[in-house]
């Protein structure tokens, strides 16, 4: 096959390919890794809200319809003096807090080993996780890095804000599975 980015074969066949792989031009010794730099706080924290959103909603949905939330609500508003009325709402708020963050975490972890190396809110947001070297994560990797979150959140998220530090922008979670995020 000829490889050369004038010739029309090598043309036709960038025309025809599917825009989450890596581009095959083997001319250039420029590849997207090296043109990266480490993703900021800013980026990944919009990235976050983007994900964890709709992940929220649909969790506070089926609590709300299907779950009772609805009654603990109610009861809760109607009775803010009554101490077993805020005792069950701050309990069911928290499983729906809780919860959101575990699929967070799932999705994540799915996400982040795929091609796209990226979640959604990530991808909308052009950045992704590599391992130290650049290379796309293995499960394992993936899965690692994303249940190590729950360290970075269990200290009031101050392994989030770590990365507002870090020269690599790394948060402790990072640190910890050996990889970067980069734009």
């Amino acid at each position: 096959m000829d490889t050369h980015p004038s010739s029309p074969l090598f043309l036709r066949n960038e025309m025809n390919a599917n825009p989450f792989e890596p581009s095959r031009d083997t001319t250039s010794s420029i590849t997207p890794e090296s043109r990266s730099e480490p993703a900021g706080f800013g980026p990944r924290f919009a990235a976050y809200l983007i994900d964890i959103l709709p992940i929220s909603i649909a969790l506070a949905v089926i609590y709300y319809f299907l779950l009772g939330f609805d009654e603990t609500w109610l009861h809760y508003t109607t009775s803010p003096d009554d101490a077993e009325a805020r005792a069950a709402f701050l309990s069911q708020r928290n499983q729906m807090r809780d919860l959101s963050f575990l699929v967070y975490v799932l999705y994540c972890g799915v996400m982040e080993c795929s091609a796209w190396q990226a979640t959604l809110g990530k991808k909308l947001m052009g950045i992704r996780v590599t391992d130290n070297q650049g290379q796309p994560l293995s499960v394992g990797r993936s899965f690692g890095r994303n249940f190590a979150k729950f360290l970075s959140y269990i200290p009031l998220g101050l392994g989030f804000l770590w990365m507002i530090w870090s020269k690599q922008k790394r948060g402790w979670h990072d640190m910890l599975a050996k990889t970067l995020v980069m734009k």
